[in-house]
């Protein structure tokens, strides 16, 4: 049996009189055509109901479907939780409410796929004992624990830490890089350090992480900054070894990271070195398994395994809907991953958890050592995981950071194109140099 509750509101509006209508068209065409003088399949309670009687068909439904087509607060979901402290209940729950974000124990449907709506509620009623007791068990302590009194101290502290983040920042804002100065600057050097971020710095990001291969341009760049006797060139990346190899290890005289400095290829060096011997890896085994219900709960997510760390996905996934799961995920592995040296680190639209040694900023001090003679130092990136480099650098040193946000670098480009001119004026400062 279905039961229908539809509370009225905003009556005096003709469109919701005419859905009114057509609802009961419907009700009355559903129960005339498949009831039985013992049986009424849908009963359609359209009034203002009290919370008493609202709790007890809580507690005797066997499913509760909520499915809106959007909704972005939506307690229906959670009260009837609430009401279920023996598990004994299943939560259909459509993808597009907002409590959909922290109840992926639900079934979730997309109300707008009609046979697999349908196909979610068969399987709602048919689920077995144990795993309906679970799935319900995990949502009530959650909503019981996620009160609205936790929901303020949170908010609360959110709060204060953006406002003690911006008081951080609001005197040290970066400044526009100017082209010409730092050319000069590069010019007039007699030795050069010049480190570079790739995804997001180099060229844009890609929806996959295969699809972002270096353009010729990028290629060409580097290999004649490279090609410079007088530089002293790094590309440090999240990227894996394998993929820095197949594009830039043809080129001649570069520094390559990789893992966000897990791993270090110097100039003509035959193989990458590990700047920790001997790394354990067995810790995926037990993180692989929330990354892949994160991508459960998350539709267009994806997971990448790297030789040091796992990394979620959500760049194609609903923006809103990622950012939340994405500080979800982030609070549940700080927590499991406490007692270790595993860090979950937020990046542009991924989550990645990686050793906290993994860092560009651990990697830089070594090339750093090789370049000592170095009067001008040059580093760029996008992210997070590059303000570790900023933070090490000299404060005479160009830090820039690529596109908006807080950032410790003492300059900004609006995107990649920004810096990518900027480079080709390196470039084109030494070809001068050459020529006269």
């Amino acid at each position: 049996m279905l039961i229908q509750i539809a509370v009225p509101t905003r009556e005096g509006i003709d469109t919701y009189q005419d859905l009114r209508t057509e609802v009961n068209r419907l009700v009355g065409e559903i129960n005339g055509k498949l009831g039985t003088p013992e049986w009424t399949p849908l009963v359609y309670i359209n009034r203002s109901i009290e919370r008493t009687e609202l709790v007890g068909l809580y507690k005797l439904a066997d499913v509760c479907w909520v499915g809106p087509l959007r909704d972005g607060m939506n307690l229906v979901a959670k009260e009837y939780v609430a009401c279920k402290p023996e598990g004994d209940g299943v939560l259909v729950l459509s993808e597009f409410a907002g409590a959909a974000a922290e109840m992926g124990e639900a079934l979730l449907i997309n109300p707008f796929d009609e046979e697999r709506t349908a196909a979610t509620i068969q399987r709602a009623l048919a689920l077995d004992d144990q795993e309906r007791r679970q799935r319900m068990m995990t949502l009530h302590r959650r909503v019981l624990r996620n009160n609205v009194f936790r929901w303020g101290e949170r908010f609360l502290s959110a709060l204060q830490e953006a406002a003690s983040e911006r008081g951080r920042y609001i005197d040290t804002q970066p400044k526009r890089l100017r082209p010409t100065e730092v050319r000069d600057a590069y010019a007039r050097a007699s030795r050069r350090a010049l480190l570079l971020d790739y995804d997001g710095t180099l060229v844009p990001f890609a929806r996959w992480p295969q699809q972002a291969t270096p353009p010729a341009r990028i290629l060409d760049l580097l290999s004649a900054l490279a090609s410079e006797p007088k530089n002293c060139l790094a590309l440090m990346s999240g990227r894996s070894a394998e993929n820095l190899d197949r594009w830039f290890g043809m080129i001649r005289g570069i520094w390559l990271v990789a893992e966000h400095g897990a791993e270090l290829k110097p100039p003509s060096a035959p193989a990458w070195e590990s700047l920790r011997p001997q790394v354990p890896t067995e810790w995926k085994s037990t993180v692989m398994p929330i990354l892949e219900h994160f991508v459960d709960r998350t539709p267009g997510s994806f997971v990448e395994e790297k030789k040091y760390a796992l990394v979620w996905h959500y760049r194609m996934a609903d923006p809103e809907f990622g950012e939340w799961l994405a500080n979800e995920l982030v609070s549940m592995l700080e927590a499991m991953l406490a007692e270790t040296e595993l860090r979950a680190f937020r990046g542009e639209k991924i989550v990645e958890v990686k050793p906290v040694w993994a860092n560009k900023g651990e990697v830089v001090e070594r090339i750093l050592v090789a370049c000592s003679d170095a009067d001008f130092i040059f580093a760029a990136g996008d992210d997070r995981t590059d303000e570790d480099v900023f933070e090490r650098l000299r404060s005479d040193a160009w830090t820039v950071h690529v596109g908006p946000g807080p950032t410790r670098a003492s300059f900004v480009v609006a995107d990649v194109e920004g810096l990518c001119r900027v480079l080709e004026l390196f470039v084109e400062s030494g070809n001068l140099r050459k020529a006269s």
